[in-house]
C-alpha cells in the first residue's frame, strides 16, 4: 500500500523521467519537498508534462543555425534514487502493527441491559 502511494506521489518525476525531460531533476525536486500540497503535485505534474524535451531541443537545433548542441542528459542517476526509495519503503516497512477494534480493550461501565 505504501509503495502505490509514493508512485502516485511520485508520478509527475516518472512521467518527466520518462518523457526525458530536460528538467526532470528540477522536478523531482518540486515533487520532492513541494509535493505533499496538492498545488505542488499538480504544478510539478503540470510541468512534466510540457514539451521542454530532449527530443524537441534536438529537432529544434538541428533545424537551427549553426552551434552544436550542449551534451546529452541522463537521468540515470535519478531513475536510480526513486528505485532506492521503494526498495527501501519495501524493506523497512516490515511494522505490520496495524491492529483492528476488536483488539482494543474498551472498558465501559457496566449499564443494565446495555451491550456492545
Amino acid at each position: 500500500m505504501l509503495t502505490v502511494v509514493v508512485l502516485i506521489y511520485f508520478l509527475p518525476t516518472i512521467v518527466a523521467l520518462s518523457r526525458g525531460h530536460l528538467s526532470a531533476l528540477a522536478i523531482f525536486f518540486l515533487d520532492l519537498f513541494l509535493g505533499w500540497t496538492l498545488i505542488g503535485w499538480l504544478a510539478a505534474l503540470i510541468w512534466s508534462c510540457t514539451g521542454n524535451t530532449s527530443a524537441n531541443f534536438y529537432r529544434l537545433n538541428a533545424a537551427g543555425p549553426t552551434g552544436a548542441a550542449p551534451p546529452r542528459r541522463t537521468s540515470g542517476p535519478l531513475w536510480l534514487a526513486l528505485i532506492l526509495i521503494l526498495i527501501a519503503i519495501a524493506v523497512f516497512d516490515n511494522r505490520r502493527d496495524y491492529r483492528d477494534l476488536r483488539s482494543f480493550d474498551f472498558s465501559f461501565p457496566p449499564h443494565s441491559g446495555v451491550r456492545l
